[in-house]
């Protein structure tokens, strides 16, 4: 059995974000969290309005959720490509097989887990460099 370490899947999460982040224009100049940053003002000027706070019911994990998962950054998106990912992310061979109901359950819950990490991860962000 495969014991999960959380603080290593947040580091490897965080890596692979901010490889998602690669293709963006105007950050090869910008620090990590500089990134974390602009991908929330990003998100925030293109899909966080009125409209999508109602029908999201003011949860703003569902709102970026959405807006992740109409691939707004380059993140895998195949069930194929996320498992295989998710293997990555916690240091597991690449052999190695989930049970059917393991893979449905990463697949379906996949951009939620992104937002959850870019919402995190901006956070400390934006507290790191607004002290």
């Amino acid at each position: 059995m495969h014991k999960l370490n959380s603080k290593k899947f947040a580091e490897n999460m965080r890596t692979y974000l901010l490889e998602c982040f690669e293709n963006e224009e105007n950050t090869e100049d910008l620090t990590s969290d500089e990134k974390f940053i602009h991908i929330r003002r990003r998100f925030e000027s293109e899909y966080l309005h009125g409209h999508n706070i109602e029908l999201y019911m003011d949860n703003h994990i569902n709102v970026l959720k959405e807006w992740i998962s109409g691939l707004a950054i380059s993140c895998d998106y195949t069930y194929y490509d996320i498992i295989k990912v998710n293997k990555k992310l916690h240091d597991l061979n690449s052999d190695y097989v989930f049970c059917p109901d393991l893979e449905n359950i990463i697949c379906e819950y996949w951009f939620e887990l992104l937002a959850i990490y870019i919402d995190k991860n901006y956070t400390i962000a934006f507290n790191k460099l607004n002290k």
